[in-house]
């Protein structure tokens, strides 16, 4: 994505970010790491899109935090996950990795 045009998920990381920053000044990267992997857990417990959100939010805060574009970098992730091999089947926990 060029720097002239923002997504619309790159601009809401942004509103997100600087809301977040203003209510949480002291909020640290191990702290956002921290309640990520609680919500995660709780996501893990009871599925529900408002969890997911809560995740997803936990991200954008963390991506503006850090000064990089969280789309833009999922896009590279995805690039290289597509060039990787993947295993057929799931291991004992359900989760299928790369090979």
């Amino acid at each position: 994505m060029s720097k002239n045009k923002k997504s619309q998920l790159s601009l809401f990381q942004t509103t997100v970010g600087c809301w977040a920053n203003a209510k949480f000044p002291k909020s640290d990267n191990k702290a956002l790491c921290e309640h990520l992997r609680r919500e995660v857990v709780e996501l893990s417990e009871q599925w529900s899109p408002d969890e997911a959100a809560d995740c997803l939010l936990l991200l954008l805060h963390l991506a503006h935090k850090n000064n990089f574009d969280l789309l833009e970098e999922a896009i590279k992730k995805q690039k290289i996950n597509l060039k990787r091999k993947w295993a057929t089947v799931p291991d004992e926990r359900g989760i299928y990795r790369h090979i």
